[in-house]
């Protein structure tokens, strides 16, 4: 039972600390660069996949 609450714990932790992330980001006017970046985030791992594997033919 302990190692699930410490599992449960971690969980909480993160999400209150991506919140706070996210309204300092707000606040700072850092906000839509950011969420931009993690939108390009999934092409940009795809891009560097397709370029490794082009390396690796």
């Amino acid at each position: 039972m302990k190692k699930k609450n410490s599992i449960i714990n971690t969980l909480v932790g993160l999400i209150v600390s991506m919140i706070f992330l996210l309204m300092f980001l707000k606040y700072t006017g850092l906000y839509e660069p950011f969420i931009n970046i993690i939108k390009y985030l999934p092409d940009f791992f795809r891009d560097i996949g397709n370029s490794w594997k082009a390396g690796v033919k």
